[in-house]
């Protein structure tokens, strides 16, 4: 054997060289307060030393001919020794003990995960200690030396040094990380993340990209905030448009003072253009960041696929329309499950892939899960991406909808990713909750304007439950009023099953005259594709009545005449209630009833959704049966006082973290725990589809039809719909399987009505 390879056709001093250039450029892009020196020594010994375990015979038998090899898997394993030759190099030399943690927790962690302190207490027992038996005595000394230039003939392989190993992790290593303050902890587990991501995306590449310029290139663009102006243009002089351009002025005085990264706050009425609001913060400290010499990435965090398909036009028309940018994946991507896998016209597709699994690019648009796996998930895809979140500008919209138990955590690391990071982030809510205190607002004086908006009156009826049929009724009665005076009615109920009550009470003997008025219907058992098709129709401004869940609630940008909403936490009463006179045409205040729904066993549809503690503290603060907008910010805030005190803001999970400790998933964390669920494609909705969904299924390729599949997961998403079933439930009565999906036979989908079932299956198979 005379040479060392890494993969069948790269040699390892090869694949060093090029890991080495990679991070190289990498560490460009970002500023000197992320890249210092420490960081830049300690990424070149991680490289160095990452596959060092590769210079086995046994891993060398297997890359010479991978197809035809027949060992033990885990002989062939190399990360185990990989870390075991670090230890022996680094564990006697000057470098700070924390940095070894690094350096040992980041090559032992670049094929699975960053490991958990738990992973880390047995690197040197069991199944590790097995392969590294099995390999002692097999690291081929010469040829590691002569070609990579890293000299290990001088280290003690004698005696079990994996115990070694072990003892001074828990003896000496562990200590000294357990001592450190939650603060110090967050600090440190961040700049592990930072190099291991560099060492991620740095170590795939030259692999990924054939044609190495296009992945050193890196062209920022000049995005200039006065775009922002010009979007808007001449408003009507109306009251909200007066209360917007005094908003607009005060905020951009404020964004001109500031002179280093931090966290800011934007908490303003719903309709005050917070969209724009927060995109002249971007594009403002964007350019002054520029100007220093690095452009930092923009990421624009939100909750709701519907919230993502309107920013992202917003963004469109103020990039493309107005500042002349041709759109295109890499300067704006948008990273959620029904997003198009595309990037840049001319890319190859595994090029194309790599560069949008990396975030390569200047604006990205995604979901709270997205963002959150790639801030605290230990796992290789997201922490790939990690570095994108250093150098950073971070608009987090919506906030409130943010679960309790990720305050805590949330607070220290985004604290912390301000200082190791060099990133600001912007919070942004009509009701914003003290996720982080020491968060600086971007308009001060915002209660006054609260106060100065009065578009809309809460009308509480909640004394007494109502049972569905009898609210069907009523629905249906004043029905005729809505539709002879042209009113644009919004009726969101709490359950997926309550709102098609009322829908189809609601249809019922519609009169022909008002054929054109729409009766929509949204819903979780409305595919994705049909729910945007319909708030499309909804924001024509035209009479409508408009039957919903809570899918509709935050950020929508539609303005009805009518709002009714049974019961549910005051923030989401106030985000539906955003829907409500929006734009303040109606000069008295608009209604929002609030009421009080049942089903027929007598069982509230609120507590069959919401947290306990939420709707008692709602009904605590309810002392009127009516409430004017301009009174709403001081009950918003005691009500989040309330939820601090009472609920559990996840300081166990802010331990975990710092502490590395195994802990729930941060999907877990953000969507609670997953019941039982059944996807179903409505194949109608693209027939296409099928016949792509069998050639991806043909490729033989492993990984290029894993690709393949994934090209295909965001038409997949936009025709799908969920159900949580019941015991008993069969997916086979109302579809058949196909490729490992289930395709809903027909009859079972409705444009107008969604997923649609018989009553007995809908009453004893289906929750409420």
């Amino acid at each position: 054997m005379t040479n060392l390879k890494s993969h069948p056709n790269i040699q390892l001093s090869e694949h060093i060289a090029q890991v080495m250039a990679a991070a190289d450029w990498l560490c460009k892009w970002h500023s000197n307060e992320i890249i210092t020196p420490e960081i830049k020594r300690l990424i070149k010994r991680i490289i160095l030393l990452h596959d060092t375990g590769k210079a086995t015979e046994a891993f060398q038998k297997y890359i010479n001919n991978p197809s035809e090899y027949t060992d033990d898997p885990m002989s062939k394993a190399h990360t185990p020794m990989s870390t075991l030759i670090s230890f022996l190099l680094l564990k006697e030399g000057k470098l700070d003990i924390l940095n070894k943690m690094i350096i040992f927790a980041v090559i032992s962690g670049h094929h699975k995960g960053l490991p958990s302190i738990e992973r880390l207490r047995e690197i040197g027992s069991g199944t590790i200690a097995k392969i590294l038996k099995r390999q002692n005595g097999t690291l081929l000394v010469d040829l590691l030396s002569s070609q990579c230039n890293i000299n290990i003939s001088n280290l003690d392989f004698s005696n079990r040094p994996w115990a070694k190993m072990q003892q001074y992790l828990d003896n000496i290593v562990f200590p000294t990380f357990e001592n450190l303050t939650i603060e110090q902890a967050v600090k440190f587990r961040l700049k592990t993340q930072l190099l291991f991501s560099l060492l991620l995306e740095a170590d795939k590449a030259f692999l990924a990209v054939k044609e190495v310029q296009k992945y050193l290139q890196r062209e920022s663009k000049v995005w200039k905030p006065e775009w922002v102006k010009q979007k808007i243009g001449l408003q009507k002089a109306t009251i909200v448009n007066k209360i917007r351009q005094s908003i607009r002025i005060n905020i951009e005085s404020k964004i001109n003072e500031i002179k280093t990264p931090g966290i800011f706050s934007l908490t303003s009425p719903t309709g005050s253009g917070k969209t724009l609001l927060s995109a002249t913060w971007l594009l403002k400290i964007r350019e002054k960041m520029s100007k220093k010499g690095v452009c930092p990435t923009a990421i624009i965090v939100l909750p709701f696929l519907s919230v993502i398909d309107q920013t992202t036009k917003e963004y469109e028309t103020l990039l493309t329309t107005i500042g002349g940018e041709k759109s295109n994946g890499s300067w704006f991507l948008t990273s959620h499950s029904l997003a198009d896998r595309k990037y840049k016209r001319g890319l190859e597709d595994d090029i194309e892939h790599f560069f949008i699994d990396t975030w390569r690019t200047e604006l990205i648009i995604t979901t709270y899960d997205q963002f959150l796996m790639t801030l605290m998930d230990v796992r290789t895809r997201y922490q790939m991406r990690f570095h994108n979140l250093c150098d950073a500008l971070i608009v987090m919209d919506e906030v409130q909808s943010l679960p309790c138990k990720l305050w805590k955590p949330l607070e220290e690391i985004l604290k912390c990713l301000v200082k190791v990071g060099n990133t600001s982030i912007l919070l942004m809510s009509a009701t914003l909750p003290a996720i982080i205190s020491e968060a600086k607002p971007l308009l001060e004086d915002y209660n006054d304007y609260f106060e100065k908006f009065n578009r809309y009156k809460l009308q509480f009826r909640v004394d007494k439950k109502l049972e569905i049929s009898e609210f069907c009724d009523e629905v249906l009665r004043r029905r005729k009023k809505w539709l002879q005076e042209n009113k644009r009615v919004l009726i969101t109920l709490n359950t997926r099953k309550s709102a098609r009550l009322v829908r189809d009470k609601l249809a019922e003997d519609w009169p022909d005259k008002f054929l054109k008025t729409p009766l929509l219907f949204i819903s979780a058992d409305v595919t994705p594709q049909d729910r945007l098709e319909k708030i499309e129709i909804i924001k024509k401004d035209e009479p409508c009545i408009v039957i919903s869940t809570q899918c509709i609630e935050a950020g929508v940008d539609i303005d009805m005449d009518f709002v009714i909403r049974d019961f549910a936490p005051f923030d989401s009463i106030v985000q539906i209630a955003g829907r409500c006179n929006r734009k303040g045409k109606i000069l008295h205040s608009a209604i929002l009833e609030i009421v009080d729904l049942v089903n027929k066993k007598g069982s509230r549809y609120s507590e069959m959704i919401y947290d306990d503690v939420h709707l008692q503290i709602t009904h605590q603060l309810i002392e009127k049966s009516t409430i004017e907008e301009k009174d709403i910010l001081p009950i918003a805030t005691q009500y989040f006082k309330f939820l601090s005190s009472r609920k559990d803001t996840g300081l166990k999970h802010l331990e975990r973290f710092a502490r590395w400790q195994e802990d729930i998933s941060v999907r877990e964390l953000l969507r609670g725990k997953e019941r039982e669920k059944y996807t179903f494609l409505v194949i109608e909705k693209d027939p296409l589809l099928k016949d792509e969904m069998a050639n991806a299924n043909e490729v033989e390729d492993r990984w290029k039809r894993r690709e393949a599949w994934r090209n295909l997961a965001g038409r997949i998403a936009k025709i799908s719909v969920s159900i949580f079933a019941k015991y008993g439930f069969n997916p086979q009565d109302i579809a058949y399987e196909y490729l490992g999906h289930w395709i809903l036979y027909d009859g079972f989908y409705s444009t107008d009505r969604g997923l649609v079932l018989s009553t007995d299956s809908e009453a004893g198979i289906f929750i409420d």
